[in-house]
């Protein structure tokens, strides 16, 4: 069974700090959530890093899609919540932002149980 916790507004920059640390080079894709739509991104990419500036959150990850590796960087803005989730096996299973029109942007992580994202 999966755990969500909330992470505190004030840990915000040394959580995601530490979450890229732990997390750099596991596949990762995105689910977005907007008032009863759902949209899965279908390629994945390799994390990079995850970080914070005011409210607003800066994800980059890595992609190879059959030529030169390039680096995709995507920005999250007016960032009001950020919740993580954990595998079975207490692992990084997704990091969850919510913005201030209550859209939830999901970034899944490669299962490290079995290796599903």
């Amino acid at each position: 069974m999966t755990m969500v916790k909330l992470v505190e507004p004030q840990d915000w920059s040394t959580f995601l700090d530490g979450f890229t640390k732990r997390n750099r080079g596991r596949r990762a894709r995105y689910e977005f959530f907007t008032h009863g739509d759902v949209f899965e991104e279908d390629e994945e990419a390799r994390f990079e890093s995850a970080s914070m500036d005011g409210n607003k959150v800066t994800i980059k990850r890595r992609h190879n899609n059959r030529g030169p590796e390039t680096e995709l960087v995507d920005e999250i803005e007016s960032i009001r919540g950020i919740a993580v989730q954990y595998d079975v096996d207490e692992s990084e299973d997704a990091l969850e932002f919510t913005n201030d029109r209550n859209e939830l942007t999901s970034l899944r992580l490669e299962s490290r149980v079995d290796g599903a994202s």
